[in-house]
């Protein structure tokens, strides 16, 4: 009789720790999934981040020469930016360091938007560092080709909440994973760490989620504005088919006690087939956000030496069909 008690004591205790594991994961994926919602409603922030490259040539190539010369920039490359965002009116000023693997000089980009305008200075296209070029974003909303808008600028947020959203609603809770204790940001508040791994036990799933939901993640970005039909409809035929997360993969936020993501890590790793020969390819990126919807003024002014880039577009456009 003892004995059986003691089995169903352990029974009962094994059962209740799973149960609790699976609504402490299931929390920990709720907190997750709202603080995706939650970046739609950033107004206005303050952002500092870096990213590490290594694209393959099969998938970042353009027929274009002067477009697969700025593409072998980036390619394999550390860049670096921070910066201010403001959405209503919209304004937005950044500073891209771009080293290039091999190289210990980087190319620096600035990049300022204001007043419906969109100025940058690329070492590779202007003659001085005081020459920036310009587009107007007011003018491209009235082009419905270009996917280059106010519109669709302004519109950034809630459009990278619902794709995000839209990956990873599909992940089981189990793979969601809350550290102990609570991490310190830089203005050294407190803020909740969870994480999504990729590994051999989940990938296959994750995969397989990745897929199903691929289409519709495309066609987000079409109806936003961020990709136009014809790339939407090449890429569903071809390389995103192919497209395979590997192990070891990761996904890192810092939520805050206002529901905000942070601070934002992903160290992605993945497979592209091009021409039947899988390519490989790896991304590191780590982004913080500050000072939400306080609206922070802007420290550039627009420059004194304008060109417009009309010209330059129609050199990276593709050739006219005879």
């Amino acid at each position: 009789m003892m004995k059986k008690w003691i089995t169903l004591t352990a029974i009962s205790a094994i059962s209740l720790v799973s149960l609790t594991a699976c609504t402490d994961n299931t929390k920990v994926k709720e907190t997750f999934q709202q603080s995706m919602d939650k970046q739609a409603e950033m107004k206005s922030y303050t952002f500092d981040g870096s990213t590490t490259l290594a694209i393959s040539d099969g998938l970042m190539k353009s027929a274009n020469p002067l477009t697969n010369g700025l593409l072998s920039l980036i390619r394999e490359s550390t860049i670096t930016w921070k910066g201010i965002s403001n959405i209503d009116p919209l304004q937005f000023q950044t500073d891209l360091h771009v080293t290039p693997k091999g190289s210990t000089s980087p190319i620096d980009i600035p990049i300022l938007i204001k007043d419906s305008k969109l100025f940058f200075n690329m070492p590779a296209l202007n003659k001085t560092a005081d020459e920036f070029y310009s587009i107007d974003l007011q003018k491209m909303s009235g082009s419905s080709s270009s996917p280059l808008n106010a519109d669709t600028l302004k519109n950034t947020p809630q459009v990278s909440s619902a794709l995000s959203k839209l990956l990873f609603e599909g992940i089981d809770a189990k793979w969601y994973k809350e550290a102990k204790e609570p991490v310190k940001l830089a203005d050294g508040t407190s803020a909740k760490s969870i994480e999504v791994d990729v590994t051999a036990k989940n990938s296959k799933t994750i995969n397989e989620q990745l897929h199903t939901k691929l289409p519709e993640f495309l066609s987000t970005l079409q109806t936003n504005g961020l990709l136009a039909a014809d790339k939407v409809e090449t890429l569903k035929k071809n390389q995103f088919n192919s497209l395979t997360i590997k192990t070891p993969s990761s996904m890192k936020v810092a939520i805050d006690e206002a529901g905000f993501i942070r601070d934002q890590s992903l160290d992605l790793t993945f497979t592209v087939t091009v021409d039947g020969k899988a390519l490989d390819n790896h991304i590191v990126l780590h982004q913080t956000y500050d000072a939400i919807n306080k609206s922070t003024p802007l420290t550039k002014e627009i420059p004194a030496k304008v060109k417009s880039f009309d010209d330059i577009l129609k050199l990276l456009a593709p050739a006219a069909k005879k």
